[in-house]
């Protein structure tokens, strides 16, 4: 009798083995059917969220405001116009009447001019500062490139997984049922229906973990790309290729981080942008002329006067002393602060680089290898419990010990792939695609 029950248990997991994936086609998420799923390449989700994220729109006007801020450092003062005249006329005894010669009218016209190149200096100073702000926005673009591309290669192996995790579970309950009713004629030990329920109670705790993984990256994902919640998303991978390094050198890929990364190009133009600032506060001590032409009709000295004035502040107490000792501060901190991102860069380039190589020793055909002959050793693991010679606390094992290859596996790929796109955004340019 007890022949026979292991019998039938055996027939249900080689029926399941059968009709369930194998290693290879555990890289597919086909169980996923919803009519919101997208399936999508890299490629084309990158171009949708340049095109849709509303952190980069946002972002984006700051080139915006500070260009306009650029056009409003060229324009010139407007002039200025003064007009006045008499409310009672004496000589003919009419209100707001001008004449004869007893009517009185004045007018003046100012114009402010800039002295000692403020207004060059304010230009160059705004033209350093819109630089400073386009680079910032590079930098959030290069953040949220790699987040984005970090994202998708972790939820194209937490699907993975979870295909993985859904037949061993399902291998699992139908075991156990088999196991349960066996257990109820006498015919298995407790021992085998604890097993094989213990094992089915860490399946469902790591779908759980797996699912919850999903839907973090899928929220944030959909946020970058604006989807609506209850969008899919299932990331279209190409297939694994051979696992190789740039031939290039590592003073190369230093220069380069120098040269291409944002973040630094966006403290050289801060050091640039203060360097024209404090020019711009020493020339601020010298005063700007007040330019004015009069007409006097009756005020002056004789009538119809027509003068010319010049009015222009006297530096005596202020030269403008804190606003130069406060730009000059800001100066040596933007020269600080360049100095520390090109130190960062050099260092992200160098841990970047050390954790690609790392990950690039396995062989990657060579491990495909080894994971198809795993679907081999397991249909025949199952033969040897058919023939009494393994207990099932070992077939258990072999279970899990499959299950973790195949995670261990998908991992892998993704936090090969993620470690590319880490050396990519330390350098600045992709230099590995």
């Amino acid at each position: 009798m007890k022949d026979q029950t292991r019998l039938s248990v055996f027939i249900f997991i080689v029926f399941l083995c059968v009709a369930g994936s194998s290693f290879s086609q555990a890289s597919g998420v086909a169980y996923i059917n919803h009519s919101d799923t997208l399936h999508i390449s890299l490629q084309d989700a990158e171009k949708i969220m340049l095109e849709k994220n509303l952190d980069l729109i946002a972002n984006h006007y700051n080139i915006d405001i500070a260009h306009a801020q650029t056009i409003a450092a060229k324009l010139w003062d407007n002039p200025g116009l003064s007009y006045s005249q008499n409310i009672w006329n004496p000589g003919t005894r009419i209100p707001f009447t001008i004449r004869g010669p007893e009517g009185e009218v004045a007018v003046q016209l100012d114009q402010v001019f800039k002295t000692a190149g403020k207004r060059h200096r304010l230009v160059q100073y705004n033209k350093a500062n819109e630089k400073a702000v386009e680079y910032a926005y590079y930098d959030l673009l290069r953040n949220l490139k790699f987040q984005f591309r970090s994202d998708f290669y972790q939820l194209n192996a937490l699907l993975k997984t979870q295909k993985v995790f859904d037949t061993e579970l399902e291998k699992s309950i139908i075991l156990e049922k088999a196991l349960t009713e066996a257990y109820s004629k006498n015919d298995v030990a407790l021992k085998d229906v604890i097993i094989i329920q213990s094992t089915k109670f860490q399946l469902q705790t790591d779908i759980t973990n797996n699912l919850n993984q999903v839907n973090d990256l899928e929220a944030e994902m959909r946020y970058m790309l604006q989807l609506q919640p209850s969008s899919v998303l299932i990331p279209d991978m190409p297939a694994v290729g051979k696992f190789e390094l740039p031939d290039i050198t590592m003073d190369s890929l230093y220069a380069s981080a120098i040269e291409n990364r944002p973040d630094v190009q966006n403290n050289a133009m801060q050091v640039t942008a203060s360097d024209w600032y404090v020019k711009y506060n020493k020339s601020l001590i010298a005063p700007d002329l007040d330019v004015s032409v009069i007409y006097d009709k009756a005020g002056g000295s004789y009538t119809n006067y027509t003068g010319f004035g010049v009015a222009l502040p006297l530096p005596l107490w202020n030269f403008n002393q804190g606003g130069i000792k406060q730009a000059k501060a800001t100066l040596k901190q933007n020269e600080v602060q360049l100095d520390a991102s090109k130190l960062k860069a050099l260092n992200d380039v160098n841990q970047a680089y050390e954790k690609l190589v790392q990950l690039s020793h396995l062989d990657i055909d060579v491990q495909i290898k080894n994971n198809q002959a795993f679907d081999q050793l397991m249909s025949g693991i199952y033969n040897i419990f058919q023939k009494k010679e393994m207990t099932l606390r070992d077939l258990v094992i072999y279970m899990d010990t499959y299950k973790q290859q195949i995670i261990n596996f998908n991992n892998y790929i993704a936090g090969y792939y993620t470690a590319k796109e880490n050396l990519n955004m330390a350098v600045g340019k992709d230099v590995i695609k």
